[in-house]
């Protein structure tokens, strides 16, 4: 069947919007920081979070760094029950769902709990229980595993365990679109919301699956970065030599609500959810569609339902993983999108900090999209140093950028060609979006 061309449609809502969406807490665990300002401030800063895998011996391996979040201690966190339970990527979204529960100043026996959801999402879920369930087995067939060994590998555990943590009895849900999973949890939230079915939804996502089948599944791909004597240095999205992506690990979770249910409270609001969309290359199960028609349809339909003109976006935060057929797959999204004026926009991608969060990636772009409206800051792309003349945008260089930012974009692509986008706006009382 042949296809017909891929064009920008007009810029007005498609959606029925019942309420506004707003955003009013962040929590975040990730590799440069344990908390949503440490972070923030890290990644303003150009601090990488990069360095030798403390997690496992990996002395034989080709691929010997990774993103890994230090100094967690899930015992300060969690009593002994819980941590016999949880996995490790369950523990970071508890974590950071509290910190975004208590930024948002959300007091939940004030609350209706059936109104309250949970969407967290993972990728690559409890891989490390099962690897080390596993080598266990294998090892001894006789061994016992721990009776919580298949419940806490499960995708769904990090945001059955927030429910369970906060009490939280509205619609709790996780699914899984690779490294899209986290932003797209935000984009499921909103519409619990629009559509009537939550007043407010913690959402985000989480992964942590620093293991050894996991590095070398990954290094047989061709995916992962072998810069292993300059861990700092090794991820470099959009520059001409990079080769590859820097796996990582972490949570972040957002508190998004109606703005109906946060002026009630008096809640502070961060910005807007404006709008957001789910497309598929159906192509190949990793690279992306070379023509990246199917990407710039989901940034094209996120700008159409938020109603956002391309030339009102003044910065994306890019998914931008330092692996070739990305970034030059994302660059030529962009432009079909933006036209002239993707060359005033500024591009910059955490991931030359942080790796690649999988399950958290998108979700953190999502916390970098907010936070660079209420900072009017946007955080730099680092170890750009060799331009490729097939990543031709302004993409922040080096060192941040004080700027006005009252609209943001940011997308997402996992494997599988799931292309993810999402619209936030400064927030101003009465302005009605969609």
């Amino acid at each position: 069947m042949r296809l017909r061309a891929w064009q920008p449609g007009p810029y007005d809502s498609v959606t029925n919007v019942i309420d506004r969406v707003v955003v009013t807490g962040i929590g975040a665990v990730t590799p440069v920081g344990l908390g949503r300002e440490e972070t923030w401030d890290a990644l303003c800063a150009g601090k990488s979070g990069v360095g030798e895998i403390t997690a496992f011996d990996a002395s034989n391996l080709p691929v010997r760094i990774a993103a890994e979040v230090r100094g967690f201690d899930p015992t300060a966190h969690l009593d002994a029950k819980r941590l016999r339970r949880t996995a490790r990527f369950a523990q970071f979204a508890v974590v950071a769902a509290r910190e975004a529960v208590t930024d948002a100043g959300l007091r939940l026996d004030d609350t209706d709990r059936e109104r309250v959801g949970v969407v967290v999402n993972a990728a690559v879920a409890g891989f490390d229980t099962i690897e080390d369930a596993t080598r266990r087995i294998v090892a001894n067939p006789a061994a016992r595993l721990s009776p919580y060994f298949v419940a806490s590998s499960l995708t769904n555990m990090p945001a059955c365990e927030i429910a369970m943590d906060l009490g939280i009895h509205g619609p709790v849900n996780a699914s899984a679109l690779a490294c899209a999973s986290g932003l797209y949890a935000v984009v499921e939230a909103a519409r619990l919301i629009r559509a009537g079915e939550a007043d407010v939804v913690l959402c985000g996502g989480t992964d942590a699956a620093i293991t050894p089948v996991m590095f070398s599944g990954l290094t047989v791909m061709g995916a992962l970065s072998r810069r292993n004597d300059d861990p700092a240095g090794a991820s470099r999205p959009f520059d001409a030599d990079r080769d590859g992506f820097v796996f990582g690990e972490g949570a972040v979770v957002l508190v998004v609500e109606s703005e109906r249910h946060a002026r009630a409270r008096g809640a502070r609001v961060y910005a807007e959810y404006a709008g957001g969309a789910l497309t598929c290359d159906a192509f190949h199960v990793t690279a992306p569609e070379p023509s990246a028609r199917y990407a710039a349809a989901a940034i094209d339909r996120a700008l159409r339902t938020a109603g956002t003109k391309p030339d009102e976006v003044d910065y994306i935060c890019a998914h931008g993983t330092g692996t070739k057929a990305n970034d030059r797959s994302e660059t030529k999204a962009i432009r079909r999108v933006f036209g002239e004026a993707a060359d005033r926009l500024a591009v910059s991608s955490p991931k030359s900090m942080v790796g690649h969060l999988i399950g958290a990636a998108g979700a953190l772009g999502a916390m970098v999209a907010v936070l660079a409206i209420r900072d009017q800051r946007v955080p730099p792309t680092v170890n750009l140093h060799t331009p490729d003349p097939e990543c031709d945008l302004d993409y922040v260089p080096g060192v941040a950028r004080d700027m006005p930012v009252r609209t943001t974009l940011t997308q997402a692509f996992g494997f599988g060609g799931q292309n993810c986008a999402a619209v936030f706006t400064a927030y101003e009382t009465g302005e009605k979006r969609g």
